[in-house]
């Protein structure tokens, strides 16, 4: 941040796009009511994440909680739902619905950042693209932070990118709270952040690429305040003797980490990742606006810090595709800029335009959307359960997660099913006959990378039940039940 500059320096497809039309006054409104009606779906059936559960243990007991590796590292939610469950009982409406506001939230925050940063247009059609992207409709139905972290992010970026153009310190002042409650929520939230910094560093006043150092008042008011934030934050796990906090475990192994990126684009849908890099990558090359090209830049930036740390930190402690939500807002915003650049190039009809433009480029999504409002993007084992409890609930049973089990079916006799087939042969030699609870995804058995245990299962045990909604897409969650007899040892 150098020197404030003019919000909306005068351009012509800058005023063309400030024009306000009758559709940008009930389009937002509309918006937001189609991603309130699509997140509503299933908010009460779906069956629980494995996760949510943890959620209910860890916000009930706090910095007590037995679940590892613990809130330290990440407490804010878990305080917000805290004071929630005094409120109403751990019902899966109850849990899911502050991610569900928090979720529309995102969409409508995704609107504004659109709208300020590039314009009325892609400000809609980014709004648009995130309410019927399956990743964050998963995820503002499930209760866990991570629609509160696309909040922050989405909000982070824009206080940083309009302190870096109009040098306001209520920008800076907002930056620095948010992007530290963000860290407090997941430290995840930050992957995308050395990205973005280094965007806003090379992208001057002009809108050259140049490097550029942050004024005085910068300095004071944004990036001292915001490394002395985030620093008391680490300070405080070091001195607390909670740093391993940061770690989630040890690892998942290489094939983990190789399907990690291609995992979050399709989450996303390999369309909308597609269009948010083409956006960004457009935005940045280019962008004739100095607002425009910081926006691309740091999207393409913090994306690539975003995918890229990681895969790092996969080297020490397991990561999971959601550890790139926070990405999210960069790639729809700048998906937005190719149907408002688009709507800018023609001198009629750009209303016309802009809504073919954007339900060709939402036909490549929606099949991933009706396929999670059939499943959830979830495991469901209840009709597994109740498989089990009609032809033989005397029959132990082996499953993962057990966490599941234990709220659906206590009633079963269950152990913790793993991918140690030593352990499961001499269970099987013992007990003579068990149920296997098995979830497949597309690549195969769900913790079993080098097929040990689907091979056993094979050689050991017949498929008595199968269990899996229609899906649309290339994801899959499927629920296999197998009966593993005595006599299969002979085989």
């Amino acid at each position: 941040m150098s020197r404030p500059a003019m919000r909306y320096p005068p351009s012509e497809p800058v005023a063309l796009v400030a024009r306000s039309s009758a559709s940008s006054r009930w389009a937002p409104g509309a918006i937001l009511l189609l991603a309130a009606a699509l997140r509503l779906v299933g908010l009460r059936s779906n069956s629980f994440f494995q996760d949510e559960l943890y959620t209910v243990e860890e916000a009930t007991n706090l910095f007590h909680s037995t679940a590892q590796p613990g809130i330290w590292a990440r407490p804010f939610y878990y305080v917000v739902q805290h004071m929630l469950l005094a409120l109403a009982p751990p019902t899966p409406l109850a849990l899911r619905l502050l991610p569900f506001v928090l979720g529309v939230l995102g969409v409508w925050l995704t609107w504004l950042v659109g709208k300020r940063v590039l314009g009325e247009v892609a400000g809609l059609v980014a709004a648009f693209l995130l309410a019927i992207t399956p990743w964050h409709l998963f995820v503002s139905g499930m209760a866990r932070y991570w629609s509160l972290v696309y909040v922050l992010a989405a909000l982070g970026y824009l206080a940083l990118h309009q302190a870096e153009q109009l040098g306001r310190t209520r920008d800076c002042v907002l930056a620095v709270v948010v992007w530290t409650v963000a860290a407090a929520t997941h430290p995840t939230a930050l992957f995308p952040l050395p990205g973005v910094v280094l965007a806003l560093r090379l992208v001057g006043p002009d809108g050259g690429l140049a490097w550029h150092w942050p004024s005085r008042r910068a300095w004071q008011t944004l990036w001292l305040p915001l490394a002395l934030s985030l620093l008391a934050e680490y300070t405080a796990l070091a001195l607390s003797g909670h740093q391993a906090h940061l770690r989630n475990f040890y690892g998942r192994g290489s094939l983990a980490t190789l399907r990690l990126v291609p995992a979050m684009v399709e989450w996303m849908t390999p369309t909308a990742f597609t269009l948010g890099v083409v956006g960004a990558l457009g935005l940045a090359l280019l962008g004739s606006l100095p607002e425009r090209r910081r926006w691309g830049l740091m999207a393409v930036l913090g994306c690539g810090s975003a995918m890229t740390l990681p895969v790092v930190a996969s080297t020490v402690t397991d990561v999971y595709p959601l550890y790139g939500m926070a990405m999210l807002p960069l790639l729809f915003v700048s998906a937005g800029a190719l149907v408002q650049l688009g709507c800018e190039a023609m001198s009629a009809r750009r209303g016309l335009f802009a809504g073919v433009a954007t339900v060709t480029l939402a036909a490549g999504i929606v099949p991933s959307t009706v396929s999670h409002l059939s499943d959830g993007s979830r495991f469901d084992y209840r009709p597994a359960f109740q498989f089990i409890r009609t032809h033989g609930s005397d029959v132990p049973v082996v499953t993962w997660p057990i966490v599941l089990q234990r709220y659906y079916a206590p009633d079963l006799r269950a152990y913790d099913l793993s991918s140690d087939t030593v352990g499961l042969h001499s269970f099987h030699t013992q007990h003579q006959d068990l149920w296997a609870v098995v979830s497949v995804q597309r690549y195969g058995v769900v913790m079993d990378d080098r097929g040990d245990l689907a091979a056993w299962l094979l050689r050991h045990c017949r498929l008595a039940f199968s269990h899996q909604r229609p899906r649309l897409d290339y994801r899959l969650y499927r629920v296999d039940l197998y009966r593993c007899r005595a006599d299969s040892l002979l085989r």
